[in-house]
């Protein structure tokens, strides 16, 4: 019986890895590509990334209904969307509600309350069957529960729903196709 084993000693498998790695890196085109960036002032935690592909809904200037379009190219100066070609300083506002990150933390906020009270509601029918043989509940639960219940429907509606193009809010273009051009040439 013959059997044929491969192994690499343990100073040939750190050189293997090495050279796999070089071979992906180099063979390995990168493509750089240009963002949209929404931005309020210089704080760098809210900003919201456009990149080309993405849809967007945005109130142009002029105009008193958003449209919702595919950005198809962002170049220096215009945003070249699949039926309009717009500017930065056309557009007015911009509908974030499914773009901005903060609005999936408020809606995990508003669910926090609303299971505390059916957790508040489910522990006092359990003790109350346990301990009465029937459901009863406490004056103080079901207030505490009612609250919890109201907050989660008061924090229901709170989120970022626009990015309005004024004051220190600023839309950003930044080309790096166009940077990685220039730098070829």
């Amino acid at each position: 019986m013959v059997s044929i084993s491969f192994s690499l000693s343990k100073y040939s498998k750190p050189r293997f890895l090495i050279i796999v790695m070089l071979f992906f890196v180099i063979l390995t085109p990168c493509v750089a590509q240009n963002y949209m960036i929404l931005q309020k002032g210089k704080n760098q935690k809210t900003r919201i990334k456009y990149e080309e592909g993405d849809p967007i809904t945005y109130l142009q200037e002029g105009l008193d209904y958003y449209i919702t379009d595919v950005i198809k190219e962002i170049t220096k100066d215009y945003l070249i969307l699949s039926e309009n070609i717009v500017t930065p300083s056309q557009i007015v506002a911009i509908d974030i509600r499914d773009r901005d990150e903060r609005n999936r933390t408020m809606a995990n906020l508003t669910l926090l309350p609303a299971g505390g009270a059916v957790l508040l509601l489910l522990a006092e029918s359990i003790n109350s069957l346990y301990a009465d043989g029937g459901l009863s509940y406490s004056n103080s639960s079901l207030v505490i529960s009612g609250a919890l219940l109201t907050t989660s429907l008061v924090l229901a509606p709170v989120r970022y729903k626009k990015f309005r193009h004024r004051g220190r809010n600023k839309i950003q273009i930044i080309p790096l196709k166009e940077l990685e051009q220039e730098n070829q040439e």
